[in-house]
């Protein structure tokens, strides 16, 4: 009998997941590639295309390591790098990650048996408010490795749950290994194992032989990643010594980035109180024969890899001394998995603690307010196709004239678009990062397309001398250098001649009934 129980919560269990899977494809599919690409994804693209070597050459000194990248490789081997063939397994893993955000759920429910572990709502909410989120639809939309290393944090979690559960050295392995594909996948994975690491310390009290299942651990993470240990130290001496350029955040960055994850202003406040409610009531809780104490252990792993990913990275990149600054909101989405957990559990603790009115009207509310602003395209700040297009239409005859490119590392889309031949000619044979961006201007000038990487290249490139020139500007923040070039652009009229000035404007939405601010100008200057 209790056989047959344990079938019918397996199949139940594995019905749920694929059934999310496949909603959350069906989702992320929603306009796919009707965005143009990011610089960032044309820069994956890009070093793609290389040996699985170079690519590894050219990459180790760079912000992640190249796992998104190999696999990447072989993807466009036989799918192509269109934008929606290179963006179709961020939206596979998005959707990996929503169908393990529900086994996860059902595996720290805490109730007291497989069936009812089965029939908790926990993981179905938490996986509910996933694929709500804004912010994971950005990610499911863009060819990054975001969404591979959610999907392995979310993966490793589970695997690791499984091993304490189980108590079983083989699974520990498991872990380790995949904890180092992880950490292989971007530099920030390393949050989710500390994490877990500090919940492990914290929560042995003898249970069970500590040291040899972090032995079994550390080898399998040693074998997935201990080889790229060094580049990760390197990385993180010249980020500390020399800085990022980044803006360091401001003081109100954990509002903002709950924000930007949950959609609306109301939706972040209610998560605020939650969150709140969740410490208060879930963790502090004392252990009875209703509410046994994994339900506290549970919620101390969730608030673990939710709080010192998302506020550590916040406090490093404050203004201060030691401030390392990154972009909190991005980097933080490694925690969005489990801040839908823990919302979950919240929500899932107003029953369990109150009545069922309580929780269907606190549910109600809170899944209305993030849906309230559900975006299926969410602006991915992207326009050089549309940049390309709108200034081809406005210069009209004067299509054709020297187009400057600013800020320099657009040039990967703007080739992408402007020369896709040339963009998938990056005969590069040998290790040579340096020398990616004169290859890039080299293909660029082809196309009458000009990088000014120093003050001095208008007039080395003999521009200066041009009685007319389009110059193209992507992003709303201008750098010291952007500053520099338009000042020296401007001059070349103080004696005559005139700049006309014209934004880009890229609709919002699928249907195009709306626009964002505008995230590219050019101007046609005309010299007398």
């Amino acid at each position: 009998m209790l056989s047959r129980v344990l079938s019918v919560s397996t199949t139940r269990t594995l019905f749920i997941t694929i059934a999310l899977f496949l909603l959350a494809l069906g989702i992320n599919l929603i306009g796919l590639d009707f965005l143009s690409l990011t610089s960032d994804e044309c820069f994956s693209i890009y070093h793609a295309q290389m040996s699985p070597r170079l690519i590894y050459h050219h990459l180790s000194s760079g912000n992640n390591p190249p796992l998104f990248e190999w696999m990447l490789h072989y993807w466009m081997r036989f799918f192509g790098d269109s934008a929606f063939s290179v963006r179709l397994p961020s939206a596979i893993f998005s959707s990996l990650t929503t169908a393990l955000i529900y086994v996860l759920g059902t595996q720290i429910s805490g109730a007291r048996s497989e069936e009812n572990a089965a029939n908790s709502s926990l993981g179905m909410i938490a996986a509910i408010l996933f694929l709500s989120s804004n912010y994971s639809t950005f990610l499911a939309h863009e060819a990054r490795t975001y969404n591979l290393t959610l999907f392995l944090g979310i993966l490793t979690t589970l695997l690791f749950v499984r091993a304490i559960k189980n108590e079983s050295p083989w699974q520990f392995f498991t872990f380790g290994l995949t904890g180092g594909l992880l950490c292989l996948s971007h530099f920030f994975g390393l949050w989710i194992l500390i994490a877990i690491g500090f919940f492990w310390v914290l929560n042995t009290k003898g249970k069970y032989p500590f040291i040899l299942f972090i032995g079994w651990a550390m080898l399998g993470f040693s074998m997935s990643f201990g080889w790229y240990l060094p580049n990760i130290w390197h990385r993180f001496v010249d980020s500390a010594s020399q800085g990022t350029w980044v803006n360091p955040a401001p003081w109100d960055a954990p509002y903002l980035t709950l924000w930007k994850y949950l959609n609306t202003p109301v939706a972040t406040i209610l998560a605020m109180i939650l969150l709140v409610y969740a410490v208060v009531k879930l963790v502090a809780h004392q252990p009875s024969r209703d509410k046994p104490a994994v339900r506290k252990q549970n919620a101390h792993l969730l608030l673990w890899l939710f709080a010192l990913p998302f506020f550590g990275q916040w406090l490093l990149s404050l203004n201060h001394p030691w401030s390392i600054p990154m972009f909190t909101e991005r980097y933080a989405s490694i925690t969005l998995p489990f801040l839908c957990l823990i919302l979950a559990m919240a929500l899932s603790g107003l029953r369990e603690y109150h009545n069922q009115r309580l929780y269907n009207f606190a549910l109600a509310l809170f899944l209305s307010t993030i849906l309230s602003g559900k975006n299926f395209t969410p602006a991915n700040q992207a326009s050089a196709k549309e940049a390309l297009q709108t200034a081809k239409v406005s210069l009209g005859a004067n299509w054709g004239n020297p187009i400057i490119l600013e800020p320099y590392h657009s040039a990967f889309q703007v080739l992408y678009y402007a020369d896709h031949n040339r963009f998938k000619q990056y005969q590069f044979k040998q290790h040579q990062p340096h020398l990616i961006y004169d290859h890039l201007a080299s293909q660029l000038s082809h196309s009458n397309i000009w990088i000014l990487k120093t003050a001095k290249s208008l007039d080395s490139l003999g521009l200066s001398s041009e009685s007319q020139l389009t110059y193209l500007r992507f992003g709303t923040v201008k750098s010291a250098h952007t500053k520099t070039i338009e000042n020296q652009l401007e001059q070349l009229t103080a004696t005559g001649g005139k700049i006309e000035s014209h934004s880009i404007q890229i609709p919002k939405t699928l249907w195009g009934t709306w626009e964002i601010k505008s995230e590219a100008e050019f101007w046609l200057i005309e010299r007398k």
